[in-house]
């Protein structure tokens, strides 16, 4: 069993941010992001720079894209074109814990088998990101392609980054889709397919191991039938919901697929009251469930249910404390 986390932590300091990532989860390192610390750490804001057509208001803390703009919109899609990466990097304004990890990675190179990295998803982004109306951009296509191209140029930026730091190591990337726990309500006029293969123009390809965070309950099929590498849910609070679609869950896990339970809680009542062996508890109804559809889940990757960055950093610091003794706790159930 290997442990890492969502990426968001509670610290406005920096290299504080790190020295956690390497004590807690040494083997699979996660870019912290510090949501706290800056309003260019905030999921949308942080994969959005410099995209034409999006207005961000720093002062009133608010970002939409403005339809009436083309300025930039034919560089932005001949640099998409020609491949560009360097015109969608992320800065260190925006992402000042993703550079000093690289910076220090070599501080623990030989517990290191994956650097984890993340970015909002495409359906998360898309319903959470407006027009200048208030209107979600996924309901209009020209706009929107503009959107999921600079995410994806930003995902293919951020593993070239990572493996040219250190090109001996594994990349994780995760797409954060918190939004697909409201998929399926009247809210959302977009078909499951839909959903499915924007997934699929966003991840195929990817030179990493690509996986999909929901913190919530969802239409599982719709992630299970993607191309997706790894499905990383909140475990903690909706362990058996994924094993109602046993069909699909089996298709998924046969064709190489892995689930990455969130199995330690992420919120500070649940961290209040948490104990090691009651997780250990958890874990074992995990495998347990698992273990029905065939499976084998030796290399499994566990993870707190979601990002701690709206935690104290008392809390922040006990839920890694619990992650990181997790698979000791496991092994002697």
């Amino acid at each position: 069993m290997l442990v890492t986390s969502i990426g968001s932590l509670p610290f406005t300091d920096v290299r504080q941010s790190v020295d956690a990532v390497f004590q807690f989860c040494p083997e699979i390192p996660f870019w912290p992001q510090l949501p706290k610390r800056s309003f260019y750490e905030r999921m949308y804001v942080q994969c959005l720079e410099n995209v034409p057509t999006v207005v961000v208001d720093e002062q009133a803390e608010t970002m939409y894209v403005d339809t009436r703009k083309t300025a930039g919109v034919e560089t932005f899609y001949e640099d998409v074109q020609n491949g560009n990466l360097r015109a969608f990097a992320i800065s260190d304004r925006a992402a000042p814990g993703l550079y000093e990890l690289l910076d220090r990675l070599p501080e623990i190179r030989d517990h290191v088998a994956f650097i984890k990295a993340q970015l909002v998803g495409p359906f998360t982004l898309g319903m959470g990101l407006k027009d200048e109306n208030g209107k979600p951009i996924i309901y209009d296509s020209a706009y929107f392609d503009i959107i999921k191209k600079a995410l994806r140029m930003k995902a293919e930026w951020l593993i070239d980054t990572v493996r040219r730091h250190h090109p001996d190591k594994g990349v994780i990337l995760f797409f954060d889709e918190p939004a697909m726990v409201s998929f399926g309500s009247a809210f959302v006029s977009i078909s499951s397919n839909d959903v499915t293969s924007l997934l699929n123009e966003m991840s195929d390809g990817l030179d990493a191991l690509v996986g999909v965070h929901c913190c919530g309950n969802t239409d599982w099929p719709v992630l299970l039938n993607s191309g997706v590498d790894l499905i990383n849910y909140d475990a903690f609070n909706f362990m058996d919901t994924l094993f109602y679609f046993r069909e699909n869950l089996s298709a998924f896990l046969s064709r190489g697929g892995r689930i990455a339970p969130g199995i330690v809680p992420s919120t500070a009542e649940a961290i209040a009251i948490a104990k090691l062996k009651g997780l250990g508890d958890y874990w074992l109804k995990y495998l347990s469930q698992v273990a029905k559809t065939g499976a084998d889940e030796e290399s499994v990757i566990v993870t707190t249910a979601c990002g701690l960055g709206s935690l104290s950093e008392e809390d922040a610091y006990k839920a890694l404390e619990l992650l990181k003794n997790l698979p000791g706790a496991a092994e002697q159930r």
